[in-house]
């Protein structure tokens, strides 16, 4: 049984989260002779009727032999007579009752067993290595901090390029970022939940289906759910775990380092030029590109648009890039002609003399092609990735 920190009751301390606790323990012991719970409903606040429920159980338990009945004051202290005969009477089934120092939402500690199950699925998912570590850390911590047995959500580890495109385009709201913008991408991330959480309605009732997402608890109390959500994230970001949270908003989140001077966009835009044949800058809300010749870049649209086949190249700037990339080809030695050349590039003319033939609906339709090869290669090589 999780201790109080304070006093409980008349003249008592009466913390939120040490009230709640008394509460229910009171509800889940019987009065003598049948009269049935001490307390019916828990709210965390000490009033009248806990007050008088804390001092019939000290009657009841003869806590206070040599105090006449109508002296017993209505308080439990930490680890006092009246909190151990508690405590004792406390139904087996409900001596692992929980709540967290700033909550007022009773709940019940996980197993070791839960915890370790937890770990196991989390191993199912992609992570980079020095991350996985500290998602371990976290589960562990959490439980052993909290008695909560947290886990990887659903789509919470590493996400491809598609995966990522299509939780992007799902019209569900839960991530602005494309293809590739996304921490997840790059196995540095992991969206963390409570799915198996057992806590206890204001009645006592024991919630045995709670979502990753705390969905029961936000219909019950949006507050309490984020004293929740407020824990995973200061042990997540603790020492002993070390790692970082992310947008506000984004509660599941955490990833391996700071947000603070690392944009996701000009991140992918390095990762796309280490990995693929061309040159990559981030430029506003979209992309530019070089297309592979070497010279002046373009733009090229959104990550999701470049992805989907539909970046913004247009015949007249394919036309535009082929002739910017003849001078410099031609002035190359022969055999750096066949490498840089526009002829080996998807889309180009067909020789690097002469005047450049206008692009074609099939040309633009090439490059496009060939971009998302771009963002293909990037994907596979995800492991490289590195936040600039």
């Amino acid at each position: 049984m999780q201790a109080i920190a304070g006093s409980v009751g008349d003249g008592g301390t009466n913390t939120g989260s040490d009230v709640a606790l008394i509460q229910v323990m009171l509800m889940k012991v019987q009065q003598p002779a049948g009269r049935g719970p001490y307390l019916t409903s828990y709210d965390g606040a000490s009033g009248a009727g806990t007050i008088a429920a804390i001092r019939q159980f000290k009657i009841d338990q003869n806590v206070e032999p040599q105090t006449p009945a109508a002296a017993v004051r209505g308080v439990i202290q930490p680890n006092d007579a009246a909190w151990r005969r508690l405590v004792a009477a406390v139904p087996q089934a409900f001596q692992g009752l929980r709540v967290l120092p700033a909550g007022r939402t009773v709940y019940l500690e996980a197993t070791a067993q839960q915890r370790d199950a937890k770990i196991a699925n989390a191993a199912t998912y992609t992570f980079a290595p020095a991350f996985r570590v500290k998602v371990n850390r976290l589960i562990n911590r959490m439980h052993a901090v909290h008695g909560i047995a947290i886990g990887v959500c659903p789509q919470g580890g590493r996400r491809n390029f598609q995966e990522q495109y299509e939780l992007f385009t799902s019209g569900r709201g839960v991530t602005n970022a494309g293809p590739g913008e996304s921490n997840h991408n790059f196995g540095m991330a992991a969206d963390i939940g409570f799915a198996g959480l057992r806590w206890l309605r204001s009645d006592g009732t024991v919630v045995e289906n709670e979502g990753h997402w705390l969905g029961q608890i936000h219909r019950a109390s949006a507050e309490q759910e984020l004293k929740f959500w407020d824990a995973l994230r200061a042990v997540g970001t603790s020492n002993e775990v070390g790692a970082y949270r992310g947008p506000a908003g984004d509660r599941p989140h955490l990833q391996n380092w700071s947000d603070a001077g690392v944009s996701m966009a000009r991140s992918l835009a390095a990762h796309l030029t280490r990995s693929g044949t061309m040159h990559w800058e981030r430029a506003g809300r979209v992309y530019q590109s070089d297309l592979g010749f070497g010279g002046a870049l373009y733009p090229v649209g959104t990550a999701a648009q470049i992805w989907a086949g539909n970046a913004t190249l247009d015949a007249p700037t394919l036309t535009r890039a082929r002739a910017a990339a003849r001078p410099r080809a031609a002035a190359l030695p022969v055999a750096a002609r066949q490498m840089a050349g526009a002829a080996a590039r998807p889309g180009a003319a067909p020789a690097v003399a002469g005047q450049p033939a206008q692009a074609t609906a099939a040309d633009v339709a090439a490059m496009r092609r060939a971009l998302r090869a771009e963002f293909e290669r990037a994907d596979r090589n995800w492991s490289a990735w590195l936040p600039s």
